[in-house]
């Protein structure tokens, strides 16, 4: 298929945005639907590629997307106008400085339309008898038409009914939710998602326990939305089912794509509302509506449930997920968030979710028995990681839940042990650390300002180690011979120095309560100190 075939084709609504002549009798080979800023590991000579062009921030992006294309020698770019209105001159320039076909397409075509009419003549043109081919054009067809209303279980049957293949479909949350043949069991499941969390973006071959092989395809678009099990080694498919495997994961993955574009919208409301609540910026009246908004009673109590799996890598989706699953038992009502906007520094890198359980008895008594199942399932999905779960006590308040959410996390982070699942409902902070955690981000700055502020501007107009000092000072337990080696300056300086910190701050350093304030300043600032 050509670029002038596309263009002839009114119903595709696609224009050209810049090309050379000649370059309309370019071959498509395929289509790809990406909006990654660095989309190259993904594509393959002759794709037309299809974004909404969220990447597109300025020229700089621009040079990054298209030079990716134009080093896979893709064929031809397609911006769709929807989010971004007109094309911008900075892409229209990269795409003619490495001679990239730049088209356009009107506001009412899909994009799933064009790749769809561009598989289908690709694969009529490998020939009309070919069972894959045949395949392809019935699968197509099928979410064409609107009959695909049974999304990536639909498309698996009918792949399950041509070719007898068994094969299933795992989410980004970690879940089965399609699968035709023999079903896989848990610890399968468990081997398959690890190893595919620690996999690159190609398919890749994982044998069973009987030494039965499974491709592992990853779907990829806007990030990995899941991975498609087929039982047997691709390597040695023929080039039929080579092709059918590609529709295939076309069809699931635009599936996908629309289901999780459904979910972040339904989702949006909950981001936001968790989102406020942890930046402290929640008005009681405005708290309510939102919660009704989200099908929540804000006259019942609201617990808050935080979790961390300790695994940068570890989709925060299949936390919320995990979390959600447990805490489900129909009496109450969970709103989850994953965003990672919500997310703050922990003492160690992760994945974290927040859940507000809402209902007439959201304790933490009543969360743990639901939490203290078997739970073989997540178990093999965490393999060698780890998942903590903090709860708060019940709010009687949207003003509450501010500090509700700080006492969920401090008490997620201070879980010892190297069980692969615990919680903690303590009530008590085990540490000055852990109480300082329930403390806002906006009372710590405050207190430490109030508290170190004359310190700080006269070390910035003297070029002077007060607040240094002070520190080595305390951390010595204010011996005078050890914080002065510390700081390596003779105890006389040091003396002066803290007779300097007393003067500015009219706070005396032989007093336990004055010591105890500017140690809880420090740790405001700068916990356990420079070396922590």
């Amino acid at each position: 298929m050509r670029v002038l075939d596309l263009l002839e084709r009114a119903e595709l609504g696609l224009s050209v945005a810049w090309a050379e002549p000649a370059m309309l009798e370019r071959e498509i080979k395929g289509s790809y639907i990406i909006d990654l800023p660095r989309p190259g590991r993904f594509l393959s000579e002759g794709d037309l590629v299809l974004t909404g062009a969220q990447w597109a921030t300025g020229p700089d992006s621009a040079e990054v997307f298209v030079s990716e294309l134009a080093a896979k020698d893709v064929a031809v770019l397609v911006v769709g106008r929807i989010l971004i209105g007109q094309i911008p001159d900075y892409i229209v320039t990269a795409c003619r400085s490495r001679h990239i076909v730049l088209l356009t397409t009107s506001a009412d075509v899909s994009f799933k339309s064009i790749s769809h009419h561009i598989e289908s003549a690709i694969s009529a043109d490998v020939g009309s008898d070919s069972r894959a081919a045949g395949f392809t054009r019935d699968l197509l067809a099928n979410l064409a038409s609107g009959q695909g209303a049974q999304g990536a279980q639909g498309a698996l049957r009918m792949f399950y009914t041509e070719f007898a293949v068994d094969c299933w479909l795992l989410e980004a949350d970690g879940t089965v939710t399609a699968m035709v043949g023999q079903a896989p069991s848990t610890e399968r499941i468990g081997t398959v998602w690890n190893a595919a969390l620690d996999a690159s973006a190609d398919v890749f071959v994982l044998p069973d326990e009987s030494g039965r092989p499974s491709s592992v395809y990853p779907i990829v678009g806007d990030g990995t939305a899941g991975y498609l099990v087929s039982l047997g080694d691709h390597r040695t498919f023929s080039p039929d089912m080579v092709r059918v495997m590609g529709s295939l994961m076309l069809v699931i993955r635009v599936e996908l794509e629309l289901a999780n574009d459904r979910r972040r919208a339904a989702e949006r409301q909950a981001v936001e509302l968790v989102g406020t609540i942890l930046a402290d910026n929640l008005v009681p009246g405005e708290a309510a509506a939102r919660l009704r908004m989200l099908r929540a009673d804000p006259t019942l109590p609201i617990t808050v449930v935080t979790a961390f799996v300790d695994d940068p890598g570890y989709p925060a989706r299949a936390v919320l997920e995990a979390v959600t699953g447990m805490l489900a038992d129909g009496e109450h009502l969970l709103i989850g968030s994953e965003s990672g906007e919500i997310a703050l520094a922990g003492p160690e890198p992760g994945a974290e979710v927040v859940l507000l359980v809402n209902g007439v008895d959201p304790t933490a008594e009543s969360l743990v028995r639901l939490l203290d199942r078997p739970m073989e399932g997540q178990r093999a999905l965490l393999g060698t990681r780890r998942l903590r779960i903090g709860i708060s006590d019940p709010t009687r308040g949207a003003g509450q839940l501010h500090s509700a959410l700080l006492v969920a996390r401090s008490r997620m982070r201070m879980l010892p042990g190297s069980a692969p699942i615990r919680w903690s409902t303590g009530a008590s902070p085990p540490s000055a650390d852990a109480l300082l955690a329930l403390l806002s981000d906006r009372v710590r700055q405050t207190f430490a300002q109030a508290m170190l502020s004359p310190l700080t501007d006269y070390d910035a107009r003297h070029g002077t180690d007060l607040v240094p000092t002070l520190r080595a000072y305390l951390d010595s337990g204010c011996a005078w011979q050890q914080a002065a080696s510390d700081l390596h300056v003779h105890v006389n300086t040091l003396r002066y120095r803290v007779g300097r910190i007393e003067t500015l701050t009219s706070r005396d350093l032989s007093s336990m309560r004055d010591r105890v304030d500017f140690f809880l300043a420090l740790e405001c600032v700068d916990p356990q100190g420079p070396d922590a």
